[in-house]
């Protein structure tokens, strides 16, 4: 069982190697949250999903093979690094914002992995979400090294199931996919919620990374760590997302969930196809959770890993319980909503770190550091013209996504516009200084 927290992690602690890094990406990514996702790529031509997939799992990915690059240097979880762009008082919102964000990914996990236990043996939802949760805990509760071997497992064990559902998937779709084709229509507004859905998801691991390769050798190779990252999520991301628009496509009947269409779709191989949704969703949670409780460390930390592991196990079983009456339209504003607070935070986190490479004691930061704040906030505000909030039953688009028929494209415009505030308010406190030294941390 893991000893340490949210501690740094000592050179005599040090071990593994940088392939890794692709191994848990890849076991974590090829799940029934990326598989249910194609269900909502349902309405575009096929060329255009593909570009859209390929887009967001490649944009996103790289993103979270960013993140993961800091882990080694610092030796500490993703939200204690964080505390050095933004402060240790003025980091707590962005703690909290993840602690509610893998709870939230939890339970998506929890609902679509229950739903395919019920299926599997005919157990009562709720037996089979507690099922799920317990073994979730287990996992998360091990720590670091059982999580890392777990999902070694998982990619190899997943791997040969989500090729098997590919091959199922092909041969029931017949003429389908012809069919679909020549009924479906390219729309700007759908495909940039596509793009927004399929980046959302992947991007959201980037909170996570560092908290997955802080136990690396402090000379691992950057440049491995980030392609390792990125090709493990964006491989599996998106061919579990492809596999699951394949079957909605095969199944031939849009009011089916995602679940019910895998069981309809693979007929004889129903019982293994939903094993490998079981096992999706542990290798998903088991990240979820783990991450969960490092966050909640962040906040307070003599809370302590156990009991925040099984407080969130509780919290995510009681929503799972809840939100499985309308489990569609939860999931897609769940993911969406995650672009808001996520993509501007990256960016700061970008450019302190990657660009300036700040480098103040994660332990003794002061409150509030003015430079990552700030750029946080310009970041956020910049990108409100482009947002598109009528998803979510509010009455707001943004002027430049309505003249691009609704396309919101704030994420993108969130995470560069941080980015280039922060190394530019970093570039003028440099030129203010007088007797000039290289900058160590924000003033």
């Amino acid at each position: 069982m893991e000893r340490l927290g949210i501690e740094h992690v000592d050179k005599e602690r040090r071990h593994g190697r940088p392939f890794s890094t692709f191994t848990l990406w890849f076991g974590a990514n090829l799940t029934i949250a990326d598989f249910a996702l194609g269900s909502l790529l349902f309405g575009l031509p096929l060329s255009s999903i593909v570009i859209a997939v390929v887009i967001g799992n490649i944009a996103g990915g790289l993103l979270v093979g960013l993140m993961a690059s800091m882990g080694p240097n610092f030796g500490y979880p993703q939200m204690m690094i964080s505390r050095t762009v933004m402060g240790s008082r003025g980091n707590i919102p962005f703690a909290l914002a993840n602690w509610v964000s893998t709870v939230g990914w939890f339970t998506v996990n929890i609902v679509l992995g229950g739903y395919a236990l019920q299926l599997a043996f005919g157990i009562p939802f709720y037996v089979a979400a507690g099922i799920l949760v317990i073994a979730d805990v287990g996992l998360a509760i091990y720590g670091h090294d059982v999580i890392h071997l777990f999902e070694r497992i998982m990619s190899i064990v997943l791997g040969v199931m989500f090729a098997a559902l590919a091959v199922i998937a092909y041969f029931r779709m017949g003429n389908s996919l012809a069919i679909y084709n020549s009924h479906s229509s390219f729309s700007i507004y759908f495909w940039a919620l596509v793009l927004a859905a399929v980046f959302s998801y992947i991007m959201s691991w980037a909170p996570y990374a560092s908290d997955y390769s802080r136990y690396l050798p402090e000379n691992t190779s950057k440049f491995k760590i980030i392609t390792y990252t990125t090709a493990g999520g964006a491989i599996a991301s998106a061919w579990a997302e492809l596999v699951g628009f394949f079957v909605y496509v095969g199944a031939n009947n849009p009011g089916l969930g995602a679940i019910a269409a895998l069981k309809l779709v693979s007929g004889p191989y129903a019982l293994l196809a939903l094993l490998a949704v079981v096992l999706g969703v542990m290798a998903a949670d088991a990240l979820n959770l783990y991450t969960n409780s490092l966050s909640a460390l962040v906040l307070y930390r003599k809370a302590g890993r156990m009991r925040t592991v099984l407080l969130a196990g509780i919290i995510g079983f009681l929503l799972a319980l809840v939100g499985s009456s309308n489990f569609s339209t939860f999931y897609q504003n769940f993911l969406l909503t995650l672009d808001y607070w996520i993509t501007p935070w990256i960016g700061v986190m970008m450019g302190g770190i990657l660009v300036c490479k700040i480098r103040p004691g994660v332990e003794t930061v002061r409150g509030y550091i003015g430079v990552g704040l700030g750029s946080y906030l310009i970041g956020l505000l910049a990108s409100l013209p482009f947002m598109n909030l009528e998803s979510y039953g509010i009455a707001y688009v943004g002027p430049v996504a309505a003249s691009i028929g609704g396309a919101d494209l704030s994420y993108f415009v969130a995470f560069m516009v941080a980015l280039a505030a922060y190394v530019l308010l970093m570039r003028w406190l440099k030129e203010k200084r007088e007797g000039r030294v290289p900058i160590k941390g924000p003033e």
